[in-house]
């Protein structure tokens, strides 16, 4: 005890004395701007000065030198004064310094009741508690016991949701104790490092007792082990006082500061300063690299203007108040210290003045004071919007030019296709910039962001705690079934997000990942986690289902609802799309119809089906339809819907039609899950269905039916015949889930394919309370007369139509059609 309060005394506690003296010192030089002041003692106030016109004027002459010589005047005595006050503390500081470090060396017995009440580090802790269980001859529930009741401990229970009280009366139950020495092994080979987290995963891994306590309450010992780093991660990151930092003294906004920049009253019209702005996520985690980049530039007397590009969720304005907070506090380079950060409202400067001409010399004005202010870097969200010409865009790339090579400072920001568009174009513009590009981060420094950054911020918005469990889950389906945004992006709005619907709507403050599988199945309207009663039904009968509105072909369907169970459990792999299927078959036999009823028993509604006609995407200007063009600045008729609407069924109709170029999209779509656009995104078809259709083989498929070839053997044939007649490349069929023959349809068939368009047709009825005669008769007319080899069952459909909607539709219109009548169609 005596050595551990010795070496606390004089090798922790007596040097940062020695620091905090030093601070106490220099604090006032620097609350009182006196660096700032010595170095612009004769600069004029403010930057106030005027300069001479063209010609000779002895009053324009004495005019200038009056004005300058005041405000030179007015700039040396405020500043000198500032100066000798801040000079009278010094001393004061120095002193005060002085005696406490030199009373705490003189002085060790006074201070033991501060060693005893102290804060102990993790790793104190953990020695402590060691020694603890030694002496206790290797009792593992002292161990257990100290780690769940510290704050750690505390921690841990409260985001992982167990009972502490129940866990501390069950680990007060262990008997074992024969594996010490395996403990204690494993515990020395880590010793000098070790932590409390570091103690419970040895004794869980030494002694499965404990690891069955808590998995016999459905806790994870790794998900303790996660959570415990997690908190000691936080604590690492705790900021020293100001006191004890000197770059934080140095960055102090101290006494003056703004007595030596320029005023900027136009600008501050348009403007926020991130400076003063306190950032809801001041400490980004793992974007050191691009940040010090930043700097860099910015540090210089010219060219130090940055281009931030990358795809909006990236972290472009995070990255940016992580910027204004590190300068604020100090962290930044000195040379950096007192600028300020402005993002400048440009839509606003925009729609000041009714012309392009006035705008510019707006802007032209505000960038001046800028640059006479000696003290602003401009931030210019959407650059390319303002040096392009079109709709929506404004081109001030001349303004922009000309004060890019001064001494403000510009960060800009774009994304990658709108700076190869709009700004890679104008090299003189730009050269002057230099580049940071910014890309998701990997997962590892996802989830450090999120732990760190993210989450606390939302804990103390939300009032809520987040499981470590909940984080993991969340990073995992905003990786499945978020595409339109990027990492971390889509990870902190899904947060975001689950934390208001656990506040509000679960009124719960622990979120579970439970609640973020509910609150995603809400919002996106797809089933997600765990299969419910009303859904496992659906799933194991979906060919019952499917069979209530396609006839016959068993084989598709069975393909299909295979497909659908194996991808809702998971067990198909999770980069490609639910499904894809190519129907083969002649016109009339269920291949659309089979696409419409699974997109409504699988998504909903028939509304969440994407239809393309590919006989309407031939060549060049197929291609660009579907994937957009850079040169005409047009989006993908595919690429946009995927993304509009990621959870539907894709039916590609007539797909033999299509240009053969255009196959080579869908084949990364079909394996990988994703197709790029002509601007090098990724549109995400992992949550979706593609069915393609096709009639290619239609004759040939009716020649072997003839011939009475089986139903396996029928299908072998055809695949070889598409791929004979080079229709589709072998390549392309194997990347499908499955080739699916339909067959053509019996007389037999067309009747109960009659049935459930009259059902159809009575539903429609039911809003007129009225209802169709279906007699067994009546069916047989229409198979016989709807019965056409060519067309199949829409030979039906429109025999209905001329035939029975027809004489409904001129009963209703002559009135002779009462409520709930029963009305008797003859054909």
């Amino acid at each position: 005890m005596i050595i551990d309060y010795l070496d606390w005394h004089y090798l922790s506690i007596w040097p940062k004395l020695f620091i905090l003296w030093g601070n106490l010192t220099l604090f006032p030089v620097f609350y009182f701007s006196i660096p700032l002041h010595l170095k612009t003692l004769f600069a004029p106030w403010k930057r106030q000065r005027i300069a001479m016109k063209p010609g000779f004027n002895i009053g324009d002459v004495l005019n200038v030198l009056g004005f300058n010589l005041i405000s030179r005047s007015l700039s040396i005595i405020i500043k000198l004064i500032t100066i000798l006050y801040g000079l009278l503390f010094v001393p004061v500081g120095f002193i005060l310094g002085f005696f406490l470090a030199i009373s705490w060396g003189l002085l060790p017995l006074f201070t033991f009741p501060f060693f005893r009440s102290r804060i102990q580090t993790n790793h104190e802790k953990a020695l402590k508690l060691l020694q603890k269980v030694r002496k206790q001859g290797g009792d593992m529930r002292v161990l257990l016991m100290a780690f769940l009741n510290d704050d750690e401990g505390k921690f841990i229970s409260q985001r992982l949701g167990f009972d502490l009280k129940k866990i501390t009366k069950q680990v007060k139950d262990i008997k074992e104790s024969s594996r010490y020495s395996l403990f204690e092994d494993k515990i020395k080979l880590g010793e000098k490092t070790l932590n409390l987290s570091d103690l419970f995963i040895t004794s869980t891994s030494t002694y499965p007792v404990i690891k069955d306590i808590f998995e016999k309450n459905n806790i994870k010992c790794d998900d303790i082990y996660q959570t415990a780093l997690w908190f000691e991660k936080l604590q690492e990151k705790q900021d020293p006082p100001v006191l004890f930092s000197f770059s934080k003294i140095r960055a102090l906004p101290g006494i003056g500061i703004d007595w030596s920049y320029g005023y900027t009253v136009q600008m501050d019209r348009f403007a926020s300063e991130l400076t003063k702005k306190p950032s809801p996520f001041p400490f980004l985690v793992g974007r050191e690299k691009e940040i010090t980049g930043i700097e860099r530039v910015l540090v210089k007397t010219e060219a130090n203007n940055v281009l931030l590009i990358g795809d909006p969720g990236v972290g472009r304005h995070i990255l940016l108040e992580t910027l204004a907070h590190r300068i604020a506090v100090g962290y930044a380079p000195h040379s950096l210290s007192h600028k300020r950060i402005i993002m400048l409202n440009m839509h606003a400067l925009a729609s000041e003045k009714p012309s392009v001409l006035e705008i510019k010399g707006l802007a032209s004005a505000i960038f001046e004071e800028a640059e006479n202010a000696g003290n602003v870097i401009i931030v210019i969200d959407e650059i390319d919007k303002y040096v392009s010409t079109g709709v929506g865009r404004l081109d001030l790339s001349d303004v922009l030019l000309k004060f890019a090579q001064s001494s403000i400072g510009f960060i800009a920001i774009t994304e990658p296709d709108l700076y190869h568009k709009f700004i890679e174009q104008n090299s003189n513009l730009a050269k002057l910039f230099t580049n940071i590009n910014l890309s998701p981060p990997s997962q590892e420094v996802l989830l450090l962001e999120l732990e760190l950054s993210i989450v606390p911020v939302l804990e103390r918005k939300y009032k809520v705690l987040f499981g470590l469990p909940a984080i993991y889950k969340a990073v995992e389906d905003a990786q499945r079934f978020i595409s339109t945004t990027p990492f971390p992006g889509k990870a902190i709005e899904l947060l975001d997000g689950v934390a208001v619907f656990t506040a509000s709507e679960k009124k719960s403050n622990l979120i579970t990942p439970e609640f973020v599988e509910e609150f995603l199945t809400n919002k996106l309207h797809i089933p997600i986690g765990k299969l419910k009663g009303e859904e496992k039904e659906k799933l194991i009968h979906l060919e019952d289902l499917l069979h209530k509105r396609v006839i016959n072909q068993e084989p598709a369907i069975r393909i299909l609802a295979s497909s659908m169970r194996r991808s809702r459990l998971d067990i198909t792999s999770s980069k490609k799309p639910i499904g894809s299927f190519l129907f083969l078959g002649p016109t009339g036999v269920g291949k659309t119809e089979t696409a419409k009823a699974l997109a409504e028993i699988y998504y909903g509604s028939e509304d969440l089906m994407l239809r393309f006609d590919m006989s309407q995407y031939q060549h060049e200007e197929g291609i660009t339809r579907l994937i957009g063009s850079i040169k005409l600045g047009i989006p993908g008729e595919l690429t946009s819907k995927i993304r509009q609407q990621p959870f539907s069924l894709v039916l590609l109709d007539e797909f033999e039609k299509a240009d053969p170029e255009i196959y080579n999209l869908f084949l990364t779509l079909f394996d990988e899950g994703y197709i790029s656009d002509a601007f090098g995104k990724k549109a995400d078809g992992k949550n979706a269905i593609f069915i393609a259709t096709s009639n290619a083989g239609a004759e040939f498929l009716r020649e072997k039916i003839n011939q009475g070839v089986a139903d396996e053997q029928l299908q072998k044939e055809l695949i070889e015949y598409v791929q004979t007649e080079r229709i589709f490349s072998p390549e392309l069929l194997n990347r499908f889930d499955g080739v699916v023959v339909f067959t053509p349809l019996s007389e037999g068939h067309l009747r109960e394919v009659a049935k459930i368009m009259l059902a159809q047709l009575d539903n429609k009825l039911k809003k007129q309370e009225i209802q169709v005669a279906v007699t067994t008769e009546l069916i047989k007319k229409l198979a016989n007369i709807g019965f056409d080899p060519q067309w199949g069952a829409r030979a039906i459909k429109r025999v209905i139509s001329e035939r029975i909607e027809d004489q409904v539709a001129k009963r209703l219109l002559e009135g002779n059609v009462k409520k709930g009548e029963m009305i008797e169609i003859e054909i």
